[in-house]
């Protein structure tokens, strides 16, 4: 049924939220985007330096599947976001710190 409403990008940020914050893990949202369908950017920082970005790879329905997009220092990481707020104005930007011995995108984006 093609009539399905989507999950808003804006609820579904709320929700993520919600449980990272469960499970005491900061999350900041550093660029809100498009309420109802903003494209979302997820920078996981190691914070020793280093993160990983990604995005989701578009797929049918609700599904939301994530690949990982780039990997690098920070500095080198910041300018691949600021391309991408550049071809989409859209977009939203959460960053996530990478807590130890928690697989983020196994346990939360599933």
């Amino acid at each position: 049924n093609m009539n399905r409403s989507r999950v808003t990008s804006e609820l579904w940020v709320s929700a993520l939220r919600k449980k990272l914050e469960s499970k005491a893990v900061p999350i900041f949202i550093s660029k809100k985007g498009n309420n109802q369908a903003g494209a979302i950017i997820i920078k996981v920082s190691n914070l020793r330096g280093r993160s990983k970005i990604f995005v989701q790879a578009s797929y049918s329905g609700d599904d939301r599947r994530w690949m990982e997009l780039s990997d690098g220092p920070d500095a080198e990481m910041e300018e691949v976001l600021k391309s991408q707020q550049k071809f989409d104005r859209d977009v939203w930007i959460l960053e996530v710190e990478e807590l130890h011995g928690i697989q983020f995108f196994d346990e939360f984006l599933l």
